[in-house]
């Protein structure tokens, strides 16, 4: 058997306090090159913190190992960039000031001009050379952020919630960008919405209070946790009666029993059940011989309901284990 070829980013035990709390507790990650790979957690959690300690930003305990030879470097893009509206600044001045690979003075060069013409092409931005940058939309400066960022070429890309305050016309271009990037280069985004690891990510990590409690892709997640699938009810019953005749049901683990909100008999109920086969055809025994049942369908798990369920702020409740050496590619 051969060995695996080493991971482009190694991140083991990772941990960042601030005032003696753990903002990053013991993170252990890997990321390869091919597809785009998501931290996907909510507001405060740790994102943030963890492009920080990449970047060299923060101290930190732990190991980050970075595997590449020669000049190779990682090119980001902040969450927030202000642009000062009184700034004669064009996008090909901003690219050219700030490009890693030499400095360049306002006056652009016939070959400085052809590769950050190339630069504009590869996010979809052709021609805005000469556009003021202070009269961008949204969508067009996030992507000019990307085209600095690949200049020079990176070997890894991070990427600071790269969709928020856009409109969806401008999330779609910028996703497209991404996608196409990561196809065979390394990408690692961070975002608090979960839309983005289900469209274009291939390894989902979720973090919660500085933990990675889950690694896998969106499919893999749901597979793990087929035991949060649930089935909608709808009979009209009385409430107590019902209540008893499901729970009674093998494979039904919880219920919420919920009364219409213009009154009747009618009830809808969630009822939380494992992955065990039959257990619809259990419920609609347990109810149709002696009520009016009126739907009963099987709810597939969604990232939502896979996301809550690993993140949790009940007391005392455990959390689900995480996978040690977590890797964030397959």
């Amino acid at each position: 058997m051969t060995d695996a070829p080493a991971a482009l980013v190694e991140i083991d035990a990772l941990t960042v306090r601030r005032h003696q709390e753990a903002i990053l507790d013991g993170v252990t990650l890997r990321v390869r090159r091919g597809g785009v790979h998501v931290i996907v957690g909510p507001n405060g959690a740790g994102k943030s913190t963890l492009v920080a300690a990449m970047l060299g930003e923060i101290a930190f305990d732990g190991r980050i190992a970075l595997n590449w030879s020669g000049a190779g470097t990682i090119g980001y893009v902040p969450q927030a960039f202000a642009v000062d509206p009184t700034l004669p600044v064009t996008v090909a001045d901003f690219l050219a000031l700030t490009r890693q690979r030499r400095p360049v003075c306002l006056g652009l060069t016939r070959a400085a001009r052809f590769s950050i013409g190339r630069l504009l092409d590869r996010v979809g931005l052709p021609g805005l050379g000469q556009r003021p940058l202070s009269v961008l939309s949204g969508g067009e400066l996030r992507r000019v952020l990307i085209a600095h960022a690949l200049d020079p070429e990176p070997e890894l890309l991070l990427l600071d919630e790269p969709t928020a305050g856009l409109d969806p016309g401008q999330i779609q271009e910028t996703r497209e960008v991404i996608r196409a990037f990561g196809e065979d280069h390394a990408v690692l985004l961070s975002t608090h919405i979960l839309a983005e690891a289900t469209l274009i990510c291939r390894r989902v990590a979720i973090i919660d209070h500085g933990r990675l409690p889950a690694i896998d892709s969106p499919a893999g997640l749901q597979r793990a946790m087929e035991e949060s699938h649930r089935i909608a009810v709808e009979v009209t019953a009385p409430a107590a009666e019902l209540r008893d005749a499901l729970l009674a049901v093998d494979g039904v683990l919880a219920l919420d029993v919920r009364a219409p909100a213009a009154g009747g008999g009618t009830l809808s109920v969630d009822c939380r059940v494992d992955g065990r086969p039959g257990v619809e055809a259990a419920i609609a025994r347990a109810v149709a011989g002696r009520w009016d049942l009126h739907r009963l369908e099987r709810l597939q798990p969604t990232l939502e309901t896979i996301f809550l369920q690993y993140v949790t702020e009940q007391p005392g409740r455990p959390g689900r284990p995480g996978r040690p050496g977590g890797d964030a590619a397959a």
